[in-house]
């Protein structure tokens, strides 16, 4: 209803897809570029963001198989806890920092329970909403049940902005370089 408003205001709409991969991004880009006429301009776009990655995926080849982190993302807190599952870009962000995702088995954006995460006792904990609920890491280390999950026994919990990791956008590998810092500080932080 709100876009036939717009259309018959005589504006032009242009819908962009929910990218759910990278791929899928660099589509928007390019559809978002032709439409405004600035072409060249997301090209350019893509072809920077395509060759960050592509450096970033390099350097990540060096984690060794025995040493690939177990990783739980957290894109909203408890009690409504939702993690990406497969079919998301934040799992092939995982992926490409030769991480493991510890919610791999579910699909899309998924509400999770706690008792599956510990289960699951992943290596590292990645928070995204740290922006807008006070000091998410110590809320997370302070979960009833959870002493015991490695992250945060080895006080491998970590914020990092939504928008670099939950939009679907340029700044995406933005958001890829933070996980590797958090999730490989040793090998990504320098």
């Amino acid at each position: 209803e709100g876009l036939q408003q717009l259309k018959d205001a005589g504006i032009d709409v242009l819908v962009v897809n929910d990218a759910q991969s990278f791929d899928q991004v660099y589509d928007s880009i390019d559809m978002i570029g032709q439409a405004t006429g600035e072409h060249e301009k997301a090209k350019g776009i893509v072809t920077d963001m395509k060759t960050k990655l592509k450096d970033i995926q390099e350097k990540a080849k060096s984690v060794k198989e025995a040493d690939r982190k177990t990783v739980f993302v957290e894109v909203s807190p408890s009690p409504e806890i939702y993690t990406p599952g497969k079919n998301t870009f934040m799992n092939e962000m995982i992926q490409i920092i030769s991480a493991e995702n510890a919610a791999a088995e579910l699909d899309g954006w998924a509400k999770i329970d706690e008792e599956s995460m510990i289960a699951a006792n992943p290596d590292v904990i990645i928070t995204t909403y740290g922006y807008y609920t006070k000091d998410a890491v110590s809320q997370v280390k302070g979960r009833k049940g959870w002493q015991d999950v490695n992250a945060v026994k080895d006080d491998q919990v970590f914020d990092v902005h939504s928008d670099l990791v939950t939009r679907s956008g340029p700044r995406l590998i933005e958001g890829v370089e933070e996980l590797a810092k958090s999730v490989y500080p040793n090998l990504f932080d320098n």
